[in-house]
Formats: structure tokens, C-alpha cells, sequence
């Protein structure tokens, strides 16, 4: 099973997909899952999973005051802006698991430190965002702390639906987990190019100062 374990739809601030159509092309790219994170909102992951386009995975990525953090197996929003351990709590409480998102990214990763001092129960390594000298640190750290590992594009645009994730041998939703936990995935992916780069800093910065000079 090839799964994206990383994207975002219009229920996130920066998202540009609609439900049905990011469902379409993650289809249409020959994945066989995908699991909707999108900005501190399970909306979104709920309404595809009802479509039954795709088997859908149940996610959310929490804004916690240090950085991302990303759930998956969860049917509830969780707080934005509560510290690592209070947002862990939240997601437990929810049955959910919990992912240290792109941890070496400036904007918005947790941060080495954070991801040694506490105990997530898998590491995301690889993230099509992000420059491949980042994923590298992210992989590096997880074999270190031998912890379980996921993968995902990060899309927030048609153009970048399956660009990275995961291929596992399963075919439910609780199964692509329990791979994920067992340390059975395999990556597959590409880092973000120079050109890429180039973009996704000019479409970051926009959002910022449309925002209002604040983070997502």
C-alpha cells in the first residue's frame, strides 16, 4: 500500500484543496491511502473519509506552542497552542498517536531537543517540504532514539499530492498504524528542490503577513 501520511485541504489556513478533488488526485497518482492532516482541524479528514473516494486516515497536525505536532487515528480537534506535554496528553486522550512533524524545520518543527525529551511514539523523517539535508537530520535522529517513522508530501497544492510517504503491507486504517508502530514502512519520496525552495518561501512568507504576522 502506497500512502501519503501528510496533506493538507482547504480546512487548513494555507490550504487550497477541495475535499472531493484532493481525493480525486491522490487517486488518480496511484496511491492507495492518504491521511488528511490539516492545521489544527479534523474536519476535513472526516468529510473525505465519508466519501469513501480513498481509504482515508484520520489526522490532524496541532499547532502546540513549540512546533507541530502531527495525530493520527483521532476523531477530535485538539487545542492549538497548549505545551508538547499537554498536547500529547490531548491526543492520547483521543486514542490517537503521536508524530513529531518535521522536526528540524525553522518555521514550525518541534526542534531536536524537544523530540529527545519527549517520548512521541513515531518521528516523521521524511517530508516533501522540506530540504533533503532536514530529512536526512530527521532520519538520523530516529534511528538514534530507535523509534517508529512515517513520511508524507506536506501538499498544500495539487502539484505536490503523493510527492512523498510510506508503503506498507495493509489495507486498513488501523493496519497502516500498526505497520507504521512495528517499524514495517518503507519511504518513498523526493526533498524539496532549489526551485521548490524558492517557492515555498515566497508562499510562507505571503501567508505570514497575510495572516497578520502570525503563525499557523
Amino acid at each position: 500500500m502506497k500512502v501519503d501520511m501528510h496533506i493538507h485541504s482547504i480546512y487548513s489556513p494555507d490550504g487550497t484543496l477541495e475535499i472531493k478533488e484532493l481525493l480525486k488526485i491522490a487517486k488518480r497518482k496511484g496511491l492507495d491511502a492518504i491521511a488528511i492532516t490539516d492545521h489544527n482541524e479534523i474536519k476535513g479528514a472526516l468529510q473525505a473519509k465519508k466519501m469513501r473516494i480513498i481509504p482515508v486516515i484520520l489526522g490532524i497536525e496541532i499547532s502546540s506552542r513549540e512546533g507541530h505536532i502531527l495525530a493520527y487515528g483521532i476523531d477530535c480537534n485538539i487545542p492549538r497552542d497548549l505545551s508538547i506535554e499537554e498536547t500529547i496528553e490531548k491526543i492520547q486522550d483521543c486514542s490517537g498517536i503521536v508524530v513529531a512533524a518535521h522536526p528540524y524545520r525553522y518555521w514550525s518543527g518541534l526542534g531536536e531537543e524537544n523530540v529527545r525529551r519527549y517520548n512521541f511514539d513515531a518521528i516523521e523523517i521524511f517530508n516533501g517540504r522540506c530540504k533533503k539535508r532536514n530529512n536526512e537530520k530527521a532520519k538520523n535522529l530516529c534511528v538514534e532514539l530507535n523509534r517508529p517513522f512515517t513520511a508524507g508530501s506536506d501538499a498544500h497544492f495539487a502539484d505536490e499530492v503523493g510527492k512523498a510517504g510510506i508503503i506498507v503491507n495493509a489495507y486498513k486504517q488501523d493496519d497502516i498504524i500498526e505497520e507504521i508502530l512495528k517499524k514495517r514502512a518503507e519511504i518513498f519520496g523526493n526533498s524539496r528542490s532549489v526551485t521548490e525552495t524558492i517557492r515555498y518561501v515566497r508562499r510562507t512568507v505571503g501567508g505570514w503577513i497575510k495572516r497578520g504576522f502570525k503563525k499557523i
